[in-house]
């Protein structure tokens, strides 16, 4: 049997504006498609997705402690759904 679709909406908050080109602290959102037994695998998939995403890798020297990832929903989804593009950003400063 399958697994389960999970769709999972992200919301990033204060990560380096450096990732935009700015000083100001930057979010995003971002939508993830996982393969996973349930809701909390999914989020931990995805978790580990965004860790190695490169358009998020900034050298050590900007990043900043107190980013930190929400998840607005994870929702199953059918396994039919499109995926595309699981990638990408919507970014903004932060305090706008």
């Amino acid at each position: 049997m399958p697994m389960p679709l999970f769709r999972c909406f992200i919301r990033g908050d204060n990560f380096p504006g450096k990732l935009i080109g700015r000083k100001q602290p930057a979010g995003f959102y971002t939508t993830r498609f996982v393969d996973a037994a349930s809701a909390e695998e999914a989020e931990m998939l995805v978790v580990e997705l965004l860790r190695n995403d490169p358009d998020l890798d900034v050298a050590p020297k900007h990043r900043t402690q107190d980013a930190k990832v929400y998840f607005e929903s994870i929702d199953e989804v059918p396994a039919d759904t499109e995926r595309k593009p699981n990638k990408g950003f919507t970014f903004f400063l932060m305090g706008t």
